[in-house]
């Protein structure tokens, strides 16, 4: 019986070690509060075929992934007002969110920290013409990490924090409203691209830029159609 005990905590043990956790959620309703908390490697929530799906207005959603390898496929297809904080801690982390594909995410705040290497994270928000006002927050601290942010609401506010090596952000505002970018990046052979495309005159893209980096590329294009 001790033989049998002992074998199998050793097996719950490598379990948790070893992680392959898979969540997929399918969700409507108004109010959500959800919080999910995954420690290991190789976990999931949602696929790039399955996604995580939330529908519903005044969501606040919290996700965090420790460990390595771990994926992040969710999308929000309708919900204004709703806050979403992706976490990730580790190395070889792939991460990819749509805010807004199929409809409004009016006032909706999307907070990224990744702590660690080699990381990709794929954002969206909009491809729906009544998205407006979203709010960005993105912190990376590591290495070689890839992050493509798209926005195509009106009213569009970015903020980056990036600190580390060989990073490679690109983000993509569109719209008929102002835009905004706030980025402080330290570090060195960074490769940063911005296009801001605002289809009236009457309006404006701003681009704050504080960059302590050697032999780093920055490309920022400002038009009126596409950049």
């Amino acid at each position: 019986m001790k033989k049998l005990i002992s074998l199998v905590l050793l097996l719950a043990v490598f379990s948790v070690n070893a992680g392959n956790n898979d969540i997929y959620i399918t969700q409507s309703g108004t109010g959500l509060t959800m919080n999910i908390d995954q420690i290991g490697d190789t976990n999931k929530v949602g696929t790039s075929q399955t996604r995580a799906t939330f529908t519903g207005t005044s969501m606040t959603v919290d996700i965090d992934q420790v460990g390595d390898s771990n994926t992040m496929a969710a999308s929000v297809a309708q919900g204004n007002s709703t806050s979403f904080t992706a976490n990730m801690t580790g190395d070889s982390n792939t991460t990819t969110l749509a805010f807004g594909a199929t409809g409004d995410v009016a006032n909706t705040d999307f907070d990224l920290a990744a702590t660690g290497d080699s990381n990709e994270v794929t954002f969206t928000q909009g491809a729906d013409a009544t998205a407006t006002a979203g709010d960005q927050d993105i912190v990376i601290a590591g290495n070689s990490n890839n992050v493509n942010a798209t926005c195509e609401v009106v009213g569009c506010i970015n903020n980056w924090d990036i600190d580390g090596d060989e990073n490679d952000i690109d983000t993509t505002q569109t719209g008929n409203s102002d835009h905004s970018i706030t980025a402080d990046i330290t570090g060195s052979t960074n490769d940063i691209d911005i296009d801001q495309t605002n289809s009236t005159g009457s309006v404006s893209g701003v681009v704050v830029l504080t960059s302590t980096t050697s032999n780093a590329t920055i490309d920022i294009d400002q038009c009126t159609s596409g950049c």
